[in-house]
């Protein structure tokens, strides 16, 4: 049985948290970037953003914390076999994902609808359209890449005798978090190119 003493997870996680700090920065000058070209949209944007990424990150962490358990309750060996198991996971977790931004691309167009009264109208009625495909597409292909980084990150972490616990959930919630605007900014600029507001 593995102990786990202060000093140990302390060691453990400050290396993981100085690299999730670097990929936090990126992640703000991009969006920082982004916003630049889309202050039409600037209001959709910050009513969308925070949501988004916090669904990515936190999705992407229960795969690394569910992985984690697998291994230390011995359902997954260090090869991280059966594989069935890993892919049961990802598939419940790329279900939910679309579920999650399914309801939140739901909820943007009804607060924006709502508010268009006082902040004027964003976009031609069929552009919310594909404002809730992009969010969709974005939100699960942000989620399944970030939970991929997680398991094979997990399964490093863990042959090198580390805990995975220590690891895995700062660095998913903080890639996911760059993914997750990375996607999501792609997506607005595709939607904003085709509604001819870029």
């Amino acid at each position: 049985m593995t102990v786990h003493t202060v000093r140990k997870i302390l060691i453990e996680s400050l290396p993981v948290l100085g690299i999730v700090l670097v990929f936090a920065l990126i992640a703000g000058q991009f969006l920082d970037y982004t916003l630049e070209g889309l202050r039409i949209i600037f209001p959709l944007i910050l009513l969308m953003v925070p949501a988004f990424i916090d669904i990515t990150g936190d999705l992407a962490g229960v795969v690394g914390a569910r992985v984690t358990s697998h291994l230390y309750t011995g359902e997954l060996d260090a090869s991280f076999r059966p594989y069935r198991l890993l892919f049961a996971n990802l598939f419940a977790i790329i279900l939910v994902s679309a579920t999650a931004y399914a309801f939140l691309g739901i909820c943007v167009i009804g607060i924006t609808l709502w508010l268009s009264p006082i902040i004027g109208p964003i976009f031609p009625a069929w552009g919310f359209l594909w404002l809730f495909l992009a969010i969709i597409g974005a939100g699960v292909l942000a989620t399944a890449c970030t939970s991929m980084i997680g398991l094979f990150s997990a399964r490093l972490v863990y042959r090198f005798g580390r805990d995975p616990d220590s690891v895995i959930p700062p660095l998913t919630t903080t890639v996911g978090d760059l993914l997750g605007i990375v996607f999501i900014a792609l997506a607005i600029i595709s939607i904003g190119n085709i509604l001819g507001l870029i």
